[in-house]
């Protein structure tokens, strides 16, 4: 009887500790997976975090690119029109050193040759049929009329207040003495400047019977800086 006691007791307690260990077990690893759980749950919240982190970084980058590209934008807008008022302002002085005559120019025009009458020796009054700085003058004022652009004698830049004066055989320009041929060169258009010269009862109907002038129209002339000295002298006389 007794051991038939001993047999159930044992049986339960083994029952039991059975149970135990299943329980025990099942226990273990349910917080296993519940601690792998939870470290899956970090890593996925750290994993989102570091996302939101670098969405955050990514759009405050656009922000700044955005910005430069826009200050890029505004930096070469204000050189282009640094660039645009420089370009104007060489212009400007290229133009104003042209008028001045500090700078040859070239182009299209005209060339008038003056020269002495061959027979003024022979004539009872030499003066008649000899160059003047009237005449030359007379040439340079219907040149200047016509819309000549720049004018030279002999190589000698004309200006507005340039001294054309005759001295004996010869005409100083800018206090630079030339003697004939007197060559007038003239940029402009040839055409219109030589129509200009040859208007009847103009220019070239006044003094051909008196002196020698010629004209030929060139496609390219080269007139070269002012050289000398300029008087204040009105030459429109």
């Amino acid at each position: 009887m007794r051991v038939r006691k001993f047999h159930v007791y044992l049986t339960f307690v083994t029952i039991c500790t059975g149970f135990l260990i299943a329980s025990s077990i099942e226990l273990t690893r349910l917080r296993a997976m519940e601690r792998q759980g939870d470290q899956q749950w970090q890593q996925e919240v750290s994993l989102n975090e570091r996302i939101l982190a670098e969405k955050k970084q990514t759009r405050q980058l656009e922000e700044d690119l955005l910005k430069l590209q826009r200050q890029v934008a505004e930096e070469e807008e204000k050189m282009a029109e640094h660039q645009s008022e420089a370009a104007a302002i060489l212009n400007e002085l290229e133009a104003a050193r042209m008028m001045a005559g500090m700078v040859p120019v070239e182009g299209p025009g005209i060339v008038v040759t003056m020269k002495d009458n061959p027979n003024a020796s022979n004539s009872g009054d030499v003066t008649k049929y000899i160059i003047h700085e009237q005449d030359v003058r007379l040439v340079v004022n219907e040149l200047r009329a016509a819309g000549a652009e720049s004018i030279s004698i002999n190589g000698q830049r004309v200006m507005g207040n340039s001294a054309i004066r005759c001295v004996g055989p010869t005409i100083i320009v800018n206090g630079v003495k030339s003697s004939v041929p007197f060559v007038i060169s003239a940029i402009g258009d040839p055409a219109t400047l030589e129509n200009a010269l040859n208007l009847p009862g103009g220019v070239m109907d006044i003094l051909q019977g008196f002196v020698q002038i010629e004209t030929a129209k060139k496609d390219l002339l080269q007139i070269p800086a002012l050289v000398g000295d300029v008087k204040t002298q009105n030459t429109s006389s």
